[in-house]
């Protein structure tokens, strides 16, 4: 028996390697241990923006502020969650100035909503920010939903609907 695991009201779809992923659910093999028993994602990224990051994956998304730490070995970092705590994302920032890998415009996070109401309300608290759509670069994105970068230039998506594969 496999039991799914999904935010509430979004899937944050992230990969270790650095926001680009196909899949988000986690599932957890309850009988033979041949699936990934895993029960939270954590997806890690550096950043020199750490205080303008917090504020807009905080702010301007709505992510929960799970934790944070500074001076680990030069590092500050924050842990921010979906509301279910079973999706994570953690930046860092080193004490000097680091040289960070460039995004493309197909790095993506994509948020989903389950309803028209919710996905409305998390677009008009990211532009009561200043922060307005761009344009996305795969066409399979308009029309369905808003392309927004975070203040690294990579790229979220907030999608209207829920994805079932």
């Amino acid at each position: 028996m496999i039991k799914k695991l999904t935010a509430s009201t979004a899937i944050l779809c992230a990969a270790a390697s650095i926001l680009s992923c196909k899949s988000s659910t986690i599932t957890e093999e309850v009988t033979d241990g041949k699936k990934l028993q895993a029960v939270q994602f954590r997806t890690a990224r550096p950043t020199n923006n750490l205080e303008k990051v917090k504020t807009f994956y905080t702010e301007a998304l709505g992510l929960e502020l799970l934790g944070s730490f500074k001076g680990h070995a030069g590092y500050d970092g924050i842990m921010l969650a979906m509301p279910d705590k079973t999706h994570h994302l953690e930046f860092t920032q080193y004490e000097k100035y680091t040289e960070l890998p460039e995004p493309t415009k197909e790095h993506l996070m994509v948020l989903y909503y389950s309803s028209a109401e919710a996905y409305k309300t998390a677009n008009e608290r990211i532009q009561r920010l200043g922060i307005l759509p761009v344009e996305p670069e795969n066409p399979y994105w308009k029309d369905k939903s808003e392309t927004y970068e975070d203040p690294d230039g990579w790229r979220i998506i907030l999608f209207n609907g829920v994805y079932n594969p």
